[in-house]
């Protein structure tokens, strides 16, 4: 049996997925190259993996069966692969940096030219394309630098040094479309219109969190939630009265002049004391002195550009 591990790969997130356009997307290749690899790999396996029928694709008895071994399979060669490319990081010095889309992040990346990093360290900006936890866990980064929603991304195979953290929620919204009282300000009442939220790029589990807050709090849930890139995108849709603003922390120095018209209140500062976190993070059983060092002088510089009030 002569299996080809890009197929097998393939024929993976297809059965994850459910979508022969979305698995072409994520392995670079088209749709119909995608149902070729589907085919070459059954006709090299001797099975049916996938039942196609009008109202779409799943998988075959045959396929459940496949993809339990093609897991194994896949995950050992992508930790194989991982592995090699680390060994290589090493070799050449270089440590791979993920910074979040936050307003931090922003700032950190602009003076990252000024970061002090120990002689003959190469630190490279990568881009977190999806959950930053599992990117460390992978090896796909060494050094995080990312904002967290009370305790989002924290597990015993992480270590985090606190740069900032702060207190509550900020809700904010244009006092031309909204008439929210502000001395009697009501959270319920905010949950009726279309709530504006950074989405996981710019802290992880805020969205999530809030929603589960909500059902168990109010046992209600916003009318519309609408995720954004930016704190700053959703607050210029707040400004062109499209919903009401939900940040975490201390949101209103982060937005600038985007939310100079808009009106706002801090709320839950007693009840979430350390809502928001902006933290640096890497590996536990990290030993690489090179990535080490990089972290800490993240750290520091982190500290000076946003030292706690």
């Amino acid at each position: 049996m002569d299996i080809d591990l890009n197929c097998l790969l393939v024929f993976r997130h297809l059965a994850q997925s459910g979508s022969f356009t979305e698995t072409g997307k994520r392995w670079n290749v088209s749709q119909p190259a995608v149902s070729v690899m589907i085919g070459r790999l059954e006709s090299a396996a001797g099975l049916i993996l996938l039942e196609r029928s009008n109202a779409g694709t799943k998988l075959a008895a045959d396929g459940v069966l496949f993809l339990e071994h093609a897991n194994e399979v896949c995950e050992a060669y992508l930790a194989f692969i991982d592995g090699m490319h680390t060994i290589g990081r090493r070799l050449d010095r270089q440590v791979l940096v993920g910074i979040d889309s936050s307003w931090f992040g922003s700032v950190l990346k602009q003076k990252f030219p000024t970061l002090i990093s120990p002689s003959g360290v190469t630190p490279i900006i990568r881009e977190i394309s999806g959950i930053w936890r599992e990117m460390l866990q992978t090896t796909q980064l060494d050094v995080i630098l990312a904002s967290r929603f009370l305790h989002a991304g924290l597990s015993s195979d992480i270590q985090e040094a606190v740069i900032r953290k702060e207190r509550g929620i900020t809700v904010a919204w244009n006092p031309a479309f909204h008439s929210f009282d502000e001395a009697n300000f009501s959270f319920p009442e905010i949950l009726r219109n279309s709530v504006l939220m950074p989405d996981p790029g710019v802290v992880s589990n805020f969205a999530t969190s809030l929603k589960v807050w909500c059902e168990q709090a109010y046992g209600i849930q916003p009318t519309n939630t609408v995720e954004f890139s930016s704190e700053a995108d959703a607050a210029a849709a707040a400004n062109a009265g499209l919903g009401v603003l939900i940040a975490p922390g201390d949101a209103m120095p982060r937005l600038g002049k985007c939310g100079e018209s808009l009106t706002h209140v801090r709320t839950f500062e007693f009840l979430l004391p350390e809502s928001f976190t902006l933290g640096v993070y890497c590996r536990s059983d990290e030993t690489s002195r090179d990535v080490l060092a990089v972290a800490a002088s993240i750290v520091k510089l982190g500290r000076k550009l946003f030292p706690q009030v």
